[in-house]
């Protein structure tokens, strides 16, 4: 079938093009997001932290993949425009020069999220209702020679002194959501936080990961993707498919090499145990394929008994409201050190801490990354358990 004039347009202007990218990172997982693009064999370049993050280019298809295989970000954008606009006018003829209709589809649903610093412009209600206006109308005049039906895209306007950058969200909801767990317990470390401490523990995948207050079991999911060399989105969908440039059957050849670099089972065992049952983990793991070389059990912490072959063992206790009672927060800690000291010895560990301060409580030196979550400063300390 003879392509439309607009498909040759965004094969021209778009896909046939190397795109600027950026991938946001949580606070501390810049670093990390720098060494995985730069390990990866996308054939990205011009790879380089940015304030948020990191920006790299490449081809729209190596933006569908930085969305399938990276473990640390938050989001992954495409860089749409990049403008300096002093004033409202100014920004609406930046505006309308963009040829939104190679990016957008005419019906979608759009929604601005804009962030000012700086800038002679900076009320973001004001700026936002511009740019919808604008780019609405712009499409609206393109609409006749495109399809595409009903979507929604997420924009980003980045302005700062005077600067405007336009980003498309090429990942719709935060990377973090893998599309495996079915329950998110009621205090869930995000998975490119637990991907990053057992990474930072020394996990590896050739030696057994203990999670034994699993929770909802993000470090044993992360432990399971890392282990079997399943790529971290590859059980979901992204905001990428969603845009007129979309090759459905690039994407599908692209997870189809993935698929067949799946290993059967992880190379060590991992354990992953709770005071409560973990069913709904254990049911997480069976619906997606997971289950193999995972052993998924219900008991306390304080009676197990851990593998003869050393490994990793990461904890993220509970604390503050997660702790549900009155007993003394240091004290539990000391009791979470004893017990590693006495039958962890020699094991590589990562703990998650509420407070800096309780570093002093566990059986090693600690090598400790700060990080956010839930609104909390809260601490990983990482290191090998003394006895």
């Amino acid at each position: 079938m003879e392509k439309t004039s607009l498909e040759k347009r965004i094969k021209r202007q778009v896909t046939a093009r190397k795109q600027t990218f950026f991938a946001s990172c949580p606070p501390g997982l810049a670093g990390g997001c720098l060494k995985e693009l730069k390990k990866t064999d996308l054939g990205l370049t011009d790879i380089q932290p940015v304030k948020g993050g990191v920006e790299f280019k490449g081809r729209v298809h190596q933006g569908y993949q930085a969305n399938l295989y990276l473990h640390s970000p938050a989001r992954i954008t495409m860089r749409v425009a990049s403008f300096k606009a002093e004033n409202f006018r100014t920004l609406e003829k930046h505006l309308r020069k963009v040829p939104w209709e190679l990016y957008l589809h005419p019906l979608a649903e759009l929604t601005w999220e804009v962030t000012t610093g700086k800038s002679r412009l900076y009320h973001t209600g004001a700026i936002q209702e511009r740019c919808m206006k604008t780019v609405r109308e712009c499409l609206a005049a393109g609409a006749a020679q495109s399809g595409g039906g009903m979507c929604s895209h997420t924009l980003f306007a980045r302005v700062e002194n005077d600067r405007f950058v336009i980003s498309l969200d090429a990942s719709g909801e935060r990377l973090h959501k893998r599309g495996i767990k079915s329950d998110v317990g009621r205090a869930p470390i995000r998975e490119n936080l637990a991907w990053a401490i057992l990474k930072k523990s020394g996990y590896s995948g050739e030696t057994p990961l203990v999670d034994p207050m699993c929770g909802s079991g993000t470090f044993a999911l992360e432990a399971v993707l890392m282990a079997r060399k399943i790529p971290p989105g590859f059980f979901r969908n992204f905001a990428f498919e969603h845009w007129p440039c979309f090759s459905p059957a690039r994407w599908n050849h692209i997870k189809k090499e993935a698929g067949e670099k799946f290993l059967s089972h992880p190379g060590a065992p991992i354990l992953a145990s709770d005071i409560n049952p973990p069913d709904k983990l254990m049911a997480s793991l069976e619906a997606h394929g997971m289950a193999h070389g995972v052993e998924v059990f219900k008991q306390d912490f304080f009676e197990m008994t851990p593998p003869r072959k050393k490994g990793v063992v990461v904890l993220n206790p509970p604390y503050g409201r997660r702790l549900g009672n009155d007993l003394d927060l240091r004290s539990f800690y000391r009791k979470i050190g004893k017990k590693l000291a006495e039958d962890f010895k020699g094991w590589r560990a990562g703990v998650v801490l509420p407070e800096k301060a309780l570093a002093g409580t566990l059986p090693f030196a600690p090598s400790l990354s700060p990080f956010f979550h839930g609104g909390l400063e809260l601490h990983a300390a990482m290191g090998i358990i003394c006895g």
